[in-house]
């Protein structure tokens, strides 16, 4: 995530740019003399048309194309399956692909709701947990806004926001652009501007599993079991359980030690995780590897993670 928190604290440079346009238009002007038709001595003249265009309007759109201010790089892209087996669930996403590094993730919820989250640093000025989400398009009419809870669990820490499935932002991403969107107020916002190509094909892969308009792929029947030979000598049979579940779950047998982990969110491959005894225990799977991570379930402790690469044997 460090990507996004840089986006948070970087200043554009095309305010600059703007400051130093209208500079140049304005010494040209006064050097020149004013034209035939200029106002009589005395009069306003008005505002230079840089100056002007530079103010901020209610639409982030225009305040972009005035001020600018930062684009997510094109290694991000958008991504969606409808897909729920033992393994993966629906999910919706803006992340650089083969790696965890995500600034976006939607999941279906309850009710026909869509939960996204937004993995971007708090502003300095946020009081509480609590922020705005502004969010419009190239295309749009009006600025949508929507309350965001900011939810720090440790390794994904980010803004939560809780939509229906129809919600009107879904529908604007697929028709357009560019995306503009805003957490947050005043000088202290996070303002970004994202491409939207491939949002609209992830998102007719994504939505239908939530909304249930489309029946997703339902979990096999038999548990699908793997075992995994690990860089400590160790061996780690995973179970991923076949259920009727919202959420997938992952039993691991470690030793004489078993622990069942539900499914959370991943960027990329899938993610598994739960506490138990004060411990944090996370299983991450790709492909034919997969990956344990212990540590502290206490935030306030200063412990090191222990990280455990294994492969499938």
């Amino acid at each position: 995530m460090s990507g996004a928190a840089e986006w948070a604290m970087r200043r554009s440079p095309h305010r600059a740019a703007a400051a130093l346009a209208a500079g140049v238009m304005w010494l040209t002007t006064a050097c020149s003399g004013p034209p035939e038709d200029s106002a009589p001595a005395g009069e306003a003249s008005g505002t230079p048309a840089a100056i002007a265009e530079a103010e901020p309007g209610t639409s982030l759109a225009f305040e972009w194309s005035a001020n600018g201010f930062e684009q997510i790089e094109a290694r991000y892209q958008w991504s969606g399956s409808g897909v729920r087996d033992d393994v993966f669930e629906p999910n919706f996403s803006l992340s650089v692909p083969e790696t965890d590094d995500v600034i976006w993730s939607s999941a279906c919820a309850a009710g026909g709701k869509v939960e996204t989250r937004l993995y971007l640093a708090p502003p300095k000025g946020m009081q509480g947990n609590r922020a705005t989400f502004r969010f419009e398009t190239d295309s749009s009419a009006t600025t949508l806004v929507y309350p965001a809870r900011y939810v720090a669990d440790g390794q994904y820490d980010g803004f939560a926001i809780v939509q229906s499935a129809s919600d009107p932002m879904f529908t604007e991403m697929k028709q357009g652009q560019w995306a503009y969107i805003q957490i947050g107020e005043g000088s202290d916002a996070t303002k970004l501007r994202v491409s939207l190509d491939k949002a609209a094909r992830s998102l007719n892969a994504f939505l239908p599993a939530c909304s249930g308009t489309a029946k997703a792929a339902q979990p096999a029947s038999a548990t699908v079991t793997a075992s995994y030979v690990c860089e400590d000598g160790r061996t780690i049979v995973a179970s991923y359980l076949g259920n009727d579940s919202a959420t997938a779950v992952v039993r691991l047998a470690i030793g004489e030690e078993v622990l069942l982990l539900p499914q959370a969110v991943s960027g990329s491959g899938a993610r598994y995780e739960t506490k138990v005894a004060g411990k944090t225990y996370q299983w991450l799977t790709k492909a034919e590897q997969g990956t344990l991570i212990v540590g502290s379930a206490d935030d306030a402790l200063d412990g090191a993670e222990q990280i455990t690469n294994c492969g499938a044997g």
